[in-house]
């Protein structure tokens, strides 16, 4: 049985790689992590960059079953997950924080996203 059926889910952070464990991919420290603060993440879909803050774990995209989920944002400087779009279900997860309004509003979007989504 599949448990993983919510109608609409933006998951943050922790969230995130839940999300990845659950649907039975890996996390993984990082050796250095992200540290201090604005480092560039892509938007894999609008080809935009986000400015973000540090973090110490990532999901091992190597793991990843592509039929349950994609890559949908990596970190530029060195090419680490940054965040997942679930297939065929409204789900998209982020490592960052966008709540917290890393840039001038740098992230914004992606609660539009969220709200469209619903």
């Amino acid at each position: 049985k599949n448990y993983m059926t919510p109608n609409t889910n933006l998951a943050i952070c922790l969230g995130h790689q839940l999300m990845a464990l659950a649907t039975g991919a890996d996390t993984h420290k990082m050796k250095y992590g992200h540290r201090g603060g604005n480092h560039p993440v892509k938007d894999l879909e609008t080809e935009e960059y986000i400015f973000l803050p540090e973090s110490r774990l990532c999901v091992d995209t190597d793991t990843l079953d592509p039929v349950i989920a994609k890559p949908a944002f990596v970190n530029v400087n060195d090419g680490t997950n940054e965040g997942l779009s679930y297939v065929g279900k409204n789900i998209f997860t982020v490592q960052f924080h966008p709540e917290a309004c890393p840039g001038p509003q740098d992230s914004a979007y992606l609660f539009d996203r969220f709200i469209s989504m619903m």
